[in-house]
């Protein structure tokens, strides 16, 4: 694999420093993270197979990395903070997309420039979605690293049980198999028959709201939540609970408990992301490897189906002190080659042609599966500063309606207010 060599020389960064370096010196480039990106840019998860990509751009470049990982709030609140000083400890920061509202965009390095100079060899592959969200007054501040998109994992063994052997293909198919995949096994086991992260995510329920056509947003950022559509799914949604069909912990469920429920053969349908496949089919945690499938949802507006995307992307904070250096290592990772290696490491590869791998074919089964919902993933948009407010109402709302504490209507009125309070 070729990686771009640094033009900067050790020296030339000292000065920079306002220091001095001995001749060979290395620089340190500093990467905040979640722990999942070292592990997967470097490949330090057992059984994974592209290599340490971050690792040998390190060597080419003469440079030590600096990983400062952690959870999702809390890498969040140090970007935060670190891009409120005059200069950062921070030369490269993975941002997940609902934090990439309009005041953390604002502190980004915009990337146009640089990517004129030295273009980004996947950027002209990534779906435009992704990097739409990414765009901050005209200009692109990241570049899409990793993504999280749902499908519907079914387990074929519940299936033939009740004389089914194919995933639903249309939306009415999912309703009418999420009812038939309602029963109560012969050891006594109850299975519901389509559970999602309902409890503390919002993903997972807007994927199946927008089989129906509903959306929060439109295509230009208007609120658009109080629609027959988002009506019809909540209704729809909250007959199933009643009936018993979705989880009676709906309300509460996490991802831990979709896992459990799925791995356990007390969930017959889920809707998560594709890569949570692994997980279900773990022989050591799962009473049914192998048996456990995933497809696009079933839409009944489009027929391609229907997908929500999260993405993680990396940036460069304005304030950085290594931006060149930083951005070599931007390259070196969206590389098409590094794309498909990483992804070898259990990435999720924002390059769609990245799929067409043979490598990636033979270790994942679920490839042309997850590229078909990659290409047509909606991104839910956080081009407003309190977007994560928006993500609680929805949650909240919709909660009330699947229950039974509102009408659907009455709940889709009530997010369509709330939300716009927030955008305007």
């Amino acid at each position: 694999m070729k990686f771009v060599k640094q033009s900067v020389l050790a020296a030339g960064v000292a000065l920079c420093l306002g220091g001095s370096l001995p001749a060979g010196a290395q620089t340190t480039v500093t990467v905040l993270s979640h722990k999942v990106h070292e592990n997967v840019a470097r490949g330090l998860v057992a059984g994974t197979t592209g290599g340490d990509v971050a690792g040998e751009w390190a060597t080419a470049n003469n440079a030590t990395l600096n990983w400062v990982t952690g959870n999702i709030d809390p890498i969040h609140d140090r970007l935060g903070r670190e891009l409120s000083l005059g200069e950062s400890s921070v030369d490269l920061a993975f941002v997940i997309n609902k934090f990439h509202t309009p005041r953390i965009a604002a502190l980004l390095e915009p990337l146009d420039d640089r990517i004129a100079a030295e273009p980004i060899e996947i950027l002209d592959s990534i779906p435009e979605p992704l990097k739409k969200a990414l765009t901050h007054e005209g200009k692109l501040t990241a570049i899409p690293f990793r993504h999280a998109t749902t499908g519907l994992h079914w387990n074929k063994a519940l299936f033939a049980e009740q004389g089914l052997n194919r995933a639903p293909q249309t939306l009415d198919e999912l309703i009418e198999y999420a009812r038939k995949m309602s029963y109560t096994r012969s050891d006594g086991t109850r299975v519901a028959g389509l559970v999602m992260n309902s409890g503390d995510e919002h993903v997972a329920v807007l994927t199946l709201l927008s089989a129906f056509g509903a959306r929060l947003f439109d295509d230009e950022g208007k609120v658009v939540a109080n629609s027959p559509e988002m009506i019809k799914g909540l209704s729809t949604m909250a007959e199933l609970y009643k009936e018993g069909v979705l989880a009676q912990n709906y309300a509460t469920m996490t991802i831990d408990d979709v896992i459990t429920a799925v791995q356990n053969g007390q969930a017959a349908m889920a809707i998560d992301p594709f890569a949570r496949y692994a997980v279900y089919n773990n022989p050591e945690s799962s009473k049914f490897p192998g048996q456990i499938d995933v497809v696009v949802t079933p839409s009944a507006v489009n027929p391609e189906g229907t997908a929500i995307t999260e993405i993680w992307s990396m940036a460069i904070p304005r304030n950085a002190k290594n931006k060149d250096l930083a951005y070599s290592l931007m390259r070196a990772l969206s590389g098409k080659e590094a794309t498909i290696r990483i992804a070898l490491n259990a990435n999720g590869p924002v390059d769609p042609t990245a799929y067409s791998d043979a490598r990636l074919q033979e270790k994942l089964p679920y490839t042309q599966a997850e590229s078909e919902a990659l290409k047509i993933a909606q991104v839910i948009p956080s081009s407003f500063d309190r977007s994560i407010e928006a993500a609680a109402i929805f949650r909240e709302e919709s909660q009330a309606a699947v229950l039974g504490l509102k009408s659907a209507e009455d709940a889709a009125g009530a997010m369509q207010a709330r939300i716009e309070r927030l955008v305007n």
